[in-house]
């Protein structure tokens, strides 16, 4: 298949869309990751608001998240899942994630992850929808949210996520793992008062530690720049070039 477009935009971020939907700009969506699902999740509502609006306008010409995509000629060569090729030809080109783009001078430099950390709370699940932030990078904001876990839950039962900021040289080290990140966020409820139910023994109170259990981590690329690696074309545009090429 064959289209032709005056711009043409790659990307999977929110910013990515709508930029694509304020220029009228094809899309290709070249990631399947999507904004937190964070409560109350407005990010998330966006993307598919956006997604939903540019398959509208007839701005999206790959139904699913293509394997690779080859920029040559002031043409995208699109290779599907199903192993289809579409060829686009564009006059502008906007580049805002370089996942499976190949033919570019450019190289992506990341600074920082921003990183999502989920737990289910096993034990002392009522506690108030509330965030706590701290003076660190590493578990810089607790948050417990309305889980999605108990069938029929009002709001009162909780679970809770982290968010970091690391640096990819230290995302590998146990220091910012997935168990580092539980005992932090452990130390964050028990600094802040926060425990499970009551219980009594010999006529004695006393309450019950919160109980977590690590469900999944996210990644996302924070701070970022795109570094040349040769000259560029004047209609191929990089968002967040790094300042020493704009």
């Amino acid at each position: 298949m064959k289209l032709k477009t005056p711009k043409l935009t790659i990307g999977y971020s929110l910013g990515a869309l709508e930029f694509a939907l304020e220029v009228d700009s094809m899309l290709l969506v070249n990631g399947e990751q999507r904004p937190p699902a964070m409560p109350p999740g407005h990010a998330l509502k966006r993307w598919y608001e956006a997604s939903f609006e540019l398959g509208m306008r007839g701005l999206l010409p790959s139904p699913s998240s293509p394997e690779a995509i080859r920029i040559e000629d002031n043409k995208a060569h699109i290779t599907t899942t199903s192993q289809r090729v579409i060829k686009v030809e564009f006059e502008e080109l906007h580049v805002f994630d370089l996942d499976r783009v190949q033919g570019v001078a450019v190289e992506e430099k990341i600074h920082i992850y921003e990183v999502y950390d989920w737990f289910d709370i096993k034990r002392g699940a009522k506690q108030p929808a509330c965030s706590i932030l701290t003076p660190h990078a590493f578990v810089q904001k607790l948050a417990f949210y309305p889980s999605s876990r108990h069938d029929g839950n009002d709001g009162e039962f909780k679970d809770c996520y982290s968010r970091s900021y690391v640096s990819p040289s230290c995302l590998n080290n146990f220091e910012y793992s997935e168990t580092a990140a539980k005992f932090a966020v452990m130390k964050v409820i028990r600094d802040n008062g926060f425990r499970g139910r009551q219980q009594e023994t010999d006529g004695k109170p006393y309450y019950l530690n919160i109980v977590l259990e690590h469900s999944t981590r996210d990644l996302y690329k924070y701070k970022k720049e795109f570094i040349m690696t040769s000259a560029l074309p004047s209609n191929i545009h990089y968002h967040n070039m790094a300042d020493r090429w704009k």
